[in-house]
């Protein structure tokens, strides 16, 4: 029997399981803190496709952040590895001289990557077309997408976190700014700035310098702005605090950069920032496109960004069942096109998508559809380099940096984590000391204690890694 490592054995693997042509292992519960019932397992060989261990492998449960797994590989295989997102600014105006007579419009069409270096390379081709005023006003368009910026069922606590930034098809900096906090005189307000500065935004400061830092930050929208209020006490001897925060309307807030971006390029638009659809009629001033989708997909794997796996999810819906782009065209393109068409499971799998990161605890999915999903995506010539480099490295980068890294385990498993409140996941690729690739999903809700399940997971990728 392979060893056990440390005091809590989760399951027990008999001699027979070790055997590739056992396909199915008895399983003994024996952590406490974790349920067995609310547990899913399933590892799979690449090499023969037979099933090594199945656990609860069909049972629909929460995925978290492995429902990343599902949109990524989607995205991969419907939109291919090349694509890239563009954003595009029109006009309804004629230039003269250098003046511009009419509106500019800002359409985002879903790039979760937008920085300002995108945006400042608009301004600069508009300057360089010789426009240096605009008699109009700057219109943002984020129709592209359907107006709710949360995931269904997407919970209230989740609150200004940086984790569950607004989706919008015309987004910005991951549509987060970042809060600074430094020590100001002792006794006096603490220093409170936004980076980038912006005139969306209200700071209203309710801290002083002295005693120990603590501090709380809230946002709100208060009269058209978002209101950042920060509150509590920062010690003289700090160093300076940043945190990172959503925000309301992120298409609003693009306008007003872009506004100030084209100021600092020599362009003087005078006129309101506002929302509304880009009309019939306008013609192209500028675009900007994004990375290759390989390196976006990357980004959210390693990393486990929230916003790109909604935005590829309205994305996929807008562009094979229409715009607007919503969550529920996109789980509905994802189930019939990819998982069904492709990956050949049908709608009766136990995968229910209500977005597309795993932040909603309205996502199912089954162990056993995540290894088949992970076994076709290896498989696929086009895609499968792709999609694998896109998943954390144990031990060396990503959400695995710090984890798995033991000399048995570095560099052995490519995975994507996945935790939200009750829910710990831990699904990809696991390479054996014989050499063997196995699939494997380990998705547990219902537990107390995160450091418990994900030991438990742990181990269960060191008794796979010494497999025979």
């Amino acid at each position: 029997m392979i060893p056990l490592l440390g005091v809590f054995p989760l399951f027990v693997f008999p001699a027979s399981a070790r055997s590739p042509g056992q396909t199915t292992a008895a399983v003994q519960w024996m952590q406490p803190g974790l349920s067995a019932a609310h547990t899913g397992i399933q590892v799979t060989s690449l090499k023969t496709g037979k099933s090594l261990v199945s656990h609860n492998a069909n049972t629909p449960l929460m995925p978290a952040s492995n429902m990343k797994l599902v949109t990524s590989a989607a995205a991969l295989a419907l939109l291919k590895p090349e694509f890239r997102f563009k954003t595009l600014v029109y006009t309804d105006g004629r230039i003269q001289g250098n003046t511009l007579n009419g509106n500019l419009y800002l359409k985002g069409l879903g790039d979760p990557e937008l920085t300002d270096d995108g945006l400042t390379q608009l301004a600069s081709e508009i300057r360089y077309s010789g426009i240096q005023e605009i008699k109009g006003k700057l219109i943002v368009d984020d129709t592209f997408f359907d107006p709710l910026r949360e995931g269904r069922g997407w919970k209230k606590t989740y609150g200004a976190s940086a984790y569950s930034a607004q989706i919008s098809a015309l987004s910005l900096n991951r549509n987060t700014v970042d809060v600074w906090v430094r020590p100001g005189i002792p006794g006096k307000p603490a220093e409170v700035a936004l980076e980038p500065p912006n005139q969306y935004f209200e700071i209203v400061n309710q801290t002083y310098t002295g005693g120990r830092t603590r501090l709380q930050i809230a946002r709100s929208m208060v009269n058209g702005k978002n209101r950042v209020t920060v509150s509590g006490s920062v010690s003289p001897q700090a160093r300076p605090e940043k945190e990172s925060i959503n925000l309301e309307n992120p298409a609003l807030y693009t306008g007003y950069v872009f506004q100030n971006l084209l100021r600092k390029e020599g362009v003087r638009l005078p006129g309101r920032v506002e929302q509304s659809k880009t009309p019939p009629g306008v013609y192209e001033l500028a675009r900007t496109e994004s990375r290759p989708l390989r390196d976006i997909v990357g980004e959210l794997n390693k990393h486990s960004v929230n916003l790109i796996a909604e935005n590829l999810l309205k994305y996929m819906g807008a562009i094979f069942e229409g715009e607007p782009g919503t969550a529920a065209k996109g789980a509905k393109v994802i189930q019939e096109k990819f998982l069904k068409d492709m990956v050949g499971l049908n709608n009766q799998t136990g995968i229910s998508i209500a977005d597309g990161s795993g932040l909603s605890p309205l996502n199912r999915v089954t162990a056993h559809s995540l290894a088949q999903i992970l076994s076709y995506m290896h498989s696929q010539f086009d895609v499968g380099v792709d999609y694998v480099s896109s998943l954390a490295i144990s031990g060396v980068d990503g959400t695995l940096h710090a984890r798995l890294n033991s000399p048995d385990l570095k560099r052995r498993i490519r995975a994507k984590t996945g935790f939200i409140n009750g829910v710990s996941a831990l699904s990809g690729y696991l390479q054996t000391k014989n050499n063997e690739t196995l699939v494997f999903s380990f998705l547990m809700n219902h537990f107390t204690g995160v450091y418990a399940a994900r030991a438990s997971q742990d181990l269960l990728c060191t008794q796979l890694v010494n497999w025979r």
